[in-house]
C-alpha cells in the first residue's frame, strides 16, 4: 500500500516536470542501451542456445589431444566409428566448409558450402521449408546423388524467393545439383557465419575434389555435432565416447593412442574460441558501463538540482513529523520509476544498435553474421537490474542530501541548499570530476585505437598491393590433371603478359597476407638436431620465376629461379634476409643447404630476398622460404596480374583470357589489397566501436557540465548583478566562472589520465607495436576534452552577463 502510494506520488512530481522527466529518461535510456546492445551480442553469441529443435541435447564434440590445449575436429573414419558405435547418441552428424563455384544465368559465384552428413538436418531437428533435406540414400555411395538444400538468404538473394525452385537443377563445379530444399530463415547452422548451401558429404568428390577425405584417417575436417538420447546425460556420454576413443586408437600412431574425445554443451564456440572472446566482451562491457556511470552521473546531478529547488516542500514535511527514511524512499522510488522507464528506451534503442553493429562486425566479403539479438529472459533480466541498479546509484545520494535540512532556513526558502550555498556544493563538483575523468578513459581508449589503425592503414608490406589482380582457377574442381593444369597454366600466362595494360604475371601457391600459409620443418645441412628434437618450422610458398617481378619483391642476392629450374626440377630456393640471417649469421648463404618443402634430397640456396609482410602485416622480419614451381604444384597456383593502372578495368579482359582457353573453367579473383582490407577491419571495428562510444561519453559528459554550469549561474545570478553594479567588468566575471567550472574539468582530467596510463595496457594487443603511452593520443583526447568542457562552462556564464543588474539584484 505505502509503495502504491510512494508510486502515484513520484508519478505526479514527474508530470508537474515533464522536461526534466524527458532529459533524465534519455539520458538513462543512451547509457542503458548501449549496454542492452553489447550484452545482446554476447548472449547471442555465447548465452542462447543454438537456433535447433530441443537444443538442451545438442552437444559439440571435439578431437582433443593430450597435452594440447585445442579443441579438433575428426577424420572421416573416425566420424563413422563413433557414429556407428556410441549407444548415447540418437543421431551424430558430421559436417566441413568448403566453397563452391555457382555458374548459369547471372554471373558466376562463389558460394560459401558445407558438406555435411545425411543425417545433419534431422539430428539438429531442422525441416525444410519448402522442399525436404537429404535422405538416407544420399548419403552412401560416392558421388551419385548431386543434390542440394539452399540457405534461406542465397535463396532470395540470387533467387528472388522463387517459390518454384525446389526441383530445378543448379551448375556447382560444372555440376547439375537438384534444389531438394530450402533452409528456414532463422537457421544458419551451427555457426555464427551462415553457409549459402549444403550438400551430402558424398559429394565431396566433385565440390571439395583433391584428397579422398572420406577414407583418409589421417585427414581431420570434420567437425561433428550430436544429440543425446531422451534420458543421457552429457557426462554420461562423455565417459562411452572416451572409452570408444581408446579403442579406435592406432597403437603405431602416437598422437592417435593420445588422442580422446571431448563434449560441450551445444554452440557456436568451442571453449578456445570462448576464452578468445571473453576478454573482448569483458572489454566491450567495462567501456559500456562506464558510458552508463556518466549517464547516471549526469542524472544525479539533475536529482541535486532538482531537490535544492524542492528543499522548502522537503522542511515544511520535516517540520510536521515526516521521517527521513520515509522522503528517502520517496526519493529512491522517484529515480527508479525514472530508471525502468529509461530502461524501456534503451531496450527500444539496443534492437536498432545491436542490428547495426551485427550488419557491420562481419569481415570484407564475408556473410553478414545470423545471430538472434531479440528478446528472451536474459536480456530482459539483465535489462531490469541494470535499470534498477541505475535508479539507486542514481538517487541515494541525492536523496540522502535532500533529507538533510537546515528546517528554519527551508521553511523561510532561503537559497541555501544542504547547509552550503549551491553553487559550491562538493557533491556536484565531485560528479562533474568523475564525468570528466570516465570520459577521457573512454576517449583515450578511442584515440589509441584510432591512431592504430592509422598505423595499419600506414604499414607497408614491402610488396607491391595495388594494381594486382589475383586470379585462382579450379583445376582440381574440373578435373584437370598435373599436365593439363601446367599447359593451361604456360598458354594464360603467354595471353596476359600479350595483354595491353599488363605488366607481369606471376604464379604462386598461396596470396601473401591472405587466409591460407603452408608451413615446412628446415633442417640445415650440418646442422646436428639433439636426440628427439625435431627441426624448426617455417612458412613458405611456391612460386614462378615471374612472382618476384609481378610483387616488386627485390633479389638482394644470388639470383631468382629460371625457366631451366623448373624444367629440370631442380631442388633450388630462395630465402628471406631473416631466415638467412638466423640460420648463417655473417656467412654467404648462397651455395647453402638444406631439406625441406616436402622434398627428400638437399636443397640449394640461390638467392637472398627482401624481407616482406608474408603471413602476417605486424612482423616484417619473419624468416621465410621460397620454391619453385613444379609440376606436382600446378593444380593449386594462382595468378597474379601486375597492371599498370587500377586493375579493374583490365578484369573483363583477364577473365576473357581465361574463357578463351576453357569457357566452362571456373575462376575466382579479386585485388591482392582487398587481403590488406582483411587485415585492417579488426583495427577499423576497434576503432569504430570505441569511437562511438567515446563520443557517447563525450556529448554526456559536456551536456552534465553544461547542466551543472547553468544551474550554479541561476543561483548565482543576484551575485553576479551585485558584482557587476559595484564595477567588475564582464571579463573578470566571466574569468571567474569559467576558472570555477574548468577547476574541475582539470581535476577530472588528471585522474583521467593517471587511471588511462595503466588501463591502457589493457589495449595493448590491438595497438600492434603502437605505446600504450602513445603521446599523441593522450595530447589531443585531453585536448578535445577540455575545449568541449570550455565550450560548455562559457555557454551559461556567457548568458549570465547578459542579464540587467537591476534585474539580478531583484533575483530572489
Amino acid at each position: 500500500m505505502i509503495l502504491l502510494q510512494d508510486l502515484r506520488y513520484a508519478l505526479r512530481q514527474l508530470l508537474k516536470s515533464p522536461g526534466f522527466a524527458l532529459t533524465t529518461i534519455l539520458t538513462l535510456a543512451l547509457g542503458i542501451g548501449a549496454n542492452t546492445a553489447i550484452f545482446s551480442l554476447f548472449n547471442a553469441l555465447v548465452l542462447r542456445p543454438l537456433p535447433v529443435t530441443d537444443p538442451a541435447r545438442i552437444v559439440n564434440v571435439y578431437r582433443t589431444v593430450e597435452s594440447e590445449a585445442r579443441y579438433g575436429v575428426f577424420s572421416y573414419p573416425e566420424y563413422v566409428d563413433y557414429r556407428d558405435h556410441n549407444t548415447v547418441f540418437s543421431g551424430l552428424a558430421a559436417f566441413t566448409g568448403t566453397r563452391v563455384t555457382l555458374t548459369g544465368s547471372g554471373a558466376d559465384q562463389t558460394l560459401q558450402a558445407l558438406l555435411v552428413s545425411g543425417n545433419y538436418f534431422s539430428v539438429l531437428g531442422i525441416a525444410a521449408a519448402p522442399g525436404r533435406t537429404f535422405a538416407a540414400e544420399e548419403d552412401q555411395t560416392p558421388n551419385s546423388h548431386p543434390v542440394v538444400v539452399l540457405s534461406h538468404d542465397l535463396w532470395e538473394r540470387r533467387f528472388q524467393g522463387d517459390p518454384n525452385l525446389v526441383g530445378r537443377t543448379l551448375t556447382l563445379n560444372s555440376v547439375s545439383y537438384t534444389v531438394v530444399g530450402i533452409a528456414p530463415k532463422t537457421f544458419g547452422g551451427t555457426e555464427p557465419d551462415p553457409p549459402d548451401l549444403w550438400a551430402p558429404i558424398m559429394m565431396q568428390g566433385n565440390v571439395r575434389p583433391g584428397a579422398n577425405i572420406l577414407e583418409d584417417r589421417d585427414n581431420m575436417s570434420f567437425q561433428v555435432v550430436g544429440r543425446l538420447k531422451p534420458g543421457i546425460l552429457r557426462e554420461q556420454a562423455q565417459a562411452e565416447m572416451a572409452v570408444l576413443a581408446q579403442r579406435f586408437a592406432q597403437p603405431k600412431n602416437n598422437n592417435n593412442h593420445r588422442a580422446s574425445v571431448t563434449l560441450t554443451a551445444g554452440g557456436f564456440l568451442n571453449p578456445q574460441e570462448l576464452n578468445d572472446v571473453l576478454p573482448l566482451a569483458v572489454l566491450l562491457m567495462f567501456a559500456v558501463a562506464l558510458v552508463l556511470l556518466i549517464a547516471c552521473a549526469n542524472v544525479a546531478n539533475l536529482l541535486l538540482a532538482r531537490g535544492a529547488g524542492r528543499q522548502r516542500e522537503i522542511g515544511i514535511r520535516l517540520s510536521l513529523g515526516a521521517k527521513r527514511g520515509r522522503l528517502v524512499r520517496q526519493y529512491l522510488t522517484e529515480s527508479t520509476l525514472l530508471a525502468l522507464a529509461g530502461g524501456i528506451g534503451g531496450l527500444i534503442l539496443a534492437f536498432w544498435m545491436a542490428d547495426l553493429l551485427l550488419a557491420s562486425v562481419h569481415p570484407p566479403g564475408a556473410h553478414r553474421f545470423l545471430l538472434n539479438v531479440g528478446l528472451d529472459f536474459r536480456v530482459l533480466g539483465y535489462t531490469l537490474l541494470l535499470s534498477v541498479v541505475s535508479g539507486l546509484m542514481c538517487g541515494v545520494l541525492p536523496a540522502l542530501r535532500s533529507s538533510k535540512q537546515d528546517l528554519s532556513a527551508a521553511v523561510r526558502g532561503e537559497s541555501t541548499a544542504f547547509g552550503r550555498h549551491v553553487g559550491k556544493s562538493r557533491l556536484r563538483g565531485a560528479l562533474v570530476v568523475s564525468q570528466v575523468a570516465v570520459s577521457l578513459i573512454l576517449l583515450v581508449g578511442a584515440g589509441l585505437l584510432v591512431r592504430a589503425l592509422q598505423k595499419a592503414q600506414t604499414v607497408t608490406p614491402g610488396f607491391e598491393m595495388s594494381n594486382i589482380y589475383v586470379v585462382s582457377p579450379d583445376f582440381r574442381q574440373h578435373g584437370y590433371d598435373s599436365a593439363r593444369a601446367g599447359e593451361f597454366q604456360r598458354e594464360l600466362t603467354e595471353r596476359l603478359q600479350a595483354t595491353p595494360g599488363v605488366k607481369s604475371v606471376g604464379l604462386a601457391r598461396t596470396a601473401p597476407l591472405g587466409s591460407d600459409f603452408a608451413i615446412t620443418r628446415l633442417a640445415i645441412q650440418g646442422d646436428k638436431t639433439p636426440p628427439g628434437a625435431r627441426p624448426p618450422t617455417v612458412n613458405f610458398n611456391t612460386v614462378s620465376p615471374g612472382y618476384f617481378e609481378a610483387l616488386r619483391i627485390p633479389i638482394l642476392r644470388g639470383r631468382n629461379f629460371s625457366s631451366q629450374d623448373l624444367r629440370e626440377g631442380a631442388k633450388v630456393a630462395v630465402i628471406s634476409e631473416s631466415l638467412a640471417q638466423r640460420y648463417w649469421p655473417g656467412e654467404d648463404p648462397i651455395g647453402k643447404r638444406f631439406n625441406g618443402g616436402g622434398a627428400s634430397a638437399y636443397r640449394e640456396v640461390i638467392g637472398v630476398a627482401k624481407d616482406v609482410r608474408n603471413v602476417y602485416l605486424w612482423t616484417s622480419a619473419e624468416p621465410y622460404l621460397y620454391l619453385p614451381l613444379s609440376r606436382a604444384d600446378t593444380s593449386d597456383m594462382q595468378f597474379f596480374v601486375h597492371t599498370e593502372g587500377a586493375a579493374v578495368p583490365l578484369m573483363g579482359a583477364v577473365t576473357e583470357s581465361v574463357r578463351a582457353l576453357d569457357r566452362t573453367l571456373p575462376i575466382s579473383a579479386h585485388r591482392l589489397d582487398d587481403n590488406l582490407a582483411l587485415w585492417i577491419w579488426p583495427s577499423q571495428m576497434g576503432a569504430l566501436l570505441s569511437g562511438a562510444l567515446g563520443a557517447l561519453a563525450l556529448l554526456l559528459a559536456s551536456a552534465g557540465i553544461y547542466a551543472v554550469m547553468a544551474y550554479t549561474v541561476t543561483q548565482r545570478t543576484r551575485e553576479i548583478g551585485i558584482r557587476v553594479a559595484l564595477g567588475s567588468q564582464n571579463r573578470d566575471v566571466l574569468g571567474l566562472l569559467l576558472r570555477e567550472g574548468m577547476r574541475l574539468v582539470g581535476v577530472g582530467v588528471a585522474i583521467g589520465l593517471a587511471v588511462s596510463m595503466s588501463a591502457s595496457r589493457l589495449l595493448s594487443k590491438f595497438l600492434y607495436g603502437l605505446s600504450t603511452l602513445d603521446g599523441l593520443a593522450f595530447a589531443g583526447v585531453s585536448l578535445l576534452l577540455a575545449a568541449v568542457a570550455l565550450l560548455a562552462c562559457w555557454i551559461p556564464a556567457r548568458r549570465a552577463l547578459r542579464v540587467d543588474p537591476m534585474i539580478a539584484l531583484r533575483y530572489e
